[in-house]
């Protein structure tokens, strides 16, 4: 039964206290009236007004909640038709107009439907089992065709045990869904992605302003930092543009504090994120002058080369790859296609 039926409900409760002192009123009215057959005196009349009185508020809170108000209207209508009709008035409205009312409170169909509490973020999971949905399927599947509101929250809480790039692809499927207990889940999980990020910057920062940064490390980690926007994808358009300006801004200050083939690497994957080909290979071949390994800058040296359409670089540079960088799960498929 949903929260609006069972309040339409009457509640004896709360109308009991109000009739029985307004019988009582009344009794002590029509008594001495009773005793000595003589016109009523104005004492008579004011306990009579007050029996009225107590005696339309018990009534008005029998009525169902729909028709309790406007208070003043009701209760004054209740009270004159009382002072006006003793004794069948109240006959008249407790076993007549009350009950009527009641019966033709219409009794819908429940609006609400009772739901599961999910378990909370920090909370340990039990471990799904093997015949799940979620195993057999995954969450990509269980958050496009699952039916079931319960397996998409959990599908989306299941997203903060995998890594942040996966995790935010996922949950931005999440925004997307039909229920909003799904939806608000989702964005909540990705707000704290980018609390934490923002968090992380501003944390930096005041380190950087404080101590000092003669050896640019504080710079490279504010770089990577709002590289991360863009790498989790979490921000896009002219946004994550903006965001990538930023980093390449810190990243130079980085190499004007001390030069590293490390910095130069991830300067020219920023230049790859900037559509920046030009820049992109400048840093590459600073990478090669500063003796980075052919394992890790290979790789990079053939996107661009896709990048620019330059297929027979792009062989020369998966050639230079060793053995062991060859067996790697990720490079063996690349590798195989462009054999």
């Amino acid at each position: 039964m949903s929260t609006r039926d069972t309040a339409k409900r009457f509640s004896p409760l709360s109308s009991l206290p109000w009739l029985t002192a307004g019988l009582i009123v009344e009794a002590g009215a029509a008594y001495p009236w009773q005793e000595a057959i003589t016109p009523p005196s104005a004492e008579m009349v004011a306990l009579h007004g007050v029996a009225s009185v107590l005696l339309a508020e018990g009534l008005r809170r029998a009525l169902p909640t729909a028709y309790r108000r406007p208070i003043v209207g009701v209760l004054l209508f209740f009270a004159l038709l009382l002072f006006v009709l003793p004794g069948v008035g109240f006959l008249g409205l407790a076993f007549g107009l009350v009950p009527i009312l009641h019966l033709a409170v219409p009794r819908g169909e429940s609006r609400w439907q009772a739901l599961e509490f999910p378990s909370l973020p920090y909370q340990p999971l039990t471990p799904p089992s093997a015949d799940s949905v979620a195993m057999r399927e995954g969450l990509t599947s269980v958050l496009s065709y699952s039916d079931s509101s319960r397996q998409r929250q959990e599908a989306i809480l299941a997203c903060r045990h995998l890594p942040r790039r996966r995790a935010v692809s996922l949950l931005r499927q999440g925004l997307s869904d039909p229920t909003d207990d799904v939806r608000l889940l989702a964005y909540s999980m990705l707000s704290g992605i980018e609390r934490d990020l923002d968090e992380q910057i501003q944390s930096l920062s005041a380190a950087r302003q404080d101590r000092g940064d003669p050896f640019g490390h504080h710079a490279e980690a504010l770089a990577m930092l709002h590289w991360e926007y863009d790498y989790l994808k979490l921000a896009q358009g002219s946004t994550a543009r903006f965001l990538l300006h930023q980093a390449q801004g810190y990243l130079d200050q980085a190499i004007h504090c001390a030069d590293s083939a490390h910095r130069r690497l991830l300067r020219g994957r920023l230049c790859l994120a900037l559509d920046d080909a030009q820049g992109a290979e400048t840093a590459f071949l600073q990478c090669q002058r500063l003796g980075m390994h052919d394992d890790d800058l290979a790789p990079y040296r053939a996107e661009l080369a896709f990048q620019t359409r330059q297929y027979t670089s792009l062989h020369a540079h998966l050639a230079r790859l060793s053995p062991a960088a060859r067996a790697q799960p990720i490079l063996h498929p690349l590798l195989e296609y462009w054999r």
